[in-house]
């Protein structure tokens, strides 16, 4: 959870006044009692009128607990703030736990559906899943992969370079010096 706090408050810090006060807002709206914090049973009370069913779980507030005084403070709600905006932090769908490192996605998914499929890596190493696609990726390799579309000019992605869930470049000889990346 750490990397995913820091992310949080990188981007709180670079936003724009109008973010900073939506953030500010929200906390407010959880802190109903006014005390400058947020507690699980405000925590759950509001996750749940505002729709974040996955999120309102005492387990989840434990995971953004960071410094555990049972209570969030506005740095830690940052964390489910950007979590709640940036909509990147999915759950496994084989075990429901929440993906705050390395996860894969299904990569045909990811590219033509609203929805993703996400594994968290034990669940995906022991394949403790159903889905109807094969390719999957990790999230790192995921985003190099749609780069590697973008610059090729591809506007989709050729599924034949995912074996096993593997990226697999292909590299076709520019010079002796350098290859460049086929998708």
């Amino acid at each position: 959870m750490e990397e995913i706090s820091e992310a949080a408050l990188a981007y709180y810090e670079n936003g724009s006044e109008e973010q900073k006060q939506l953030a500010r807002d929200f906390f407010n709206s959880l802190d109903e009692d006014g005390n400058g914090t947020v507690d699980v049973h405000e925590f759950i009370k509001i996750l749940s009128e505002e729709g974040h069913g996955l999120l309102n779980n005492s387990r989840f507030f434990q995971e953004l607990d960071r410094d555990g005084n049972e209570s969030l403070d506005f740095n830690e709600f940052l964390t489910l703030f950007y979590i709640i905006k940036s909509r990147s932090r999915p759950f496994c769908a084989g075990c429901g736990i929440f993906l705050k490192s390395l996860f894969f996605s299904c990569a045909k998914c990811h590219e033509s559906s609203d929805e993703t499929f996400d594994l968290c890596s034990a669940c995906y190493r022991g394949k403790r899943f159903s889905h109807q696609h094969a390719a999957f990726l990790d999230n790192y390799t995921l985003l190099a992969h749609k780069r590697l579309i973008t610059l090729g000019g591809k506007g989709q992605p050729n599924t034949s370079q995912l074996f096993a869930g593997f990226y697999i470049p292909i590299y076709k000889k520019k010079d002796q010096n350098s290859a460049i990346p086929i998708c």
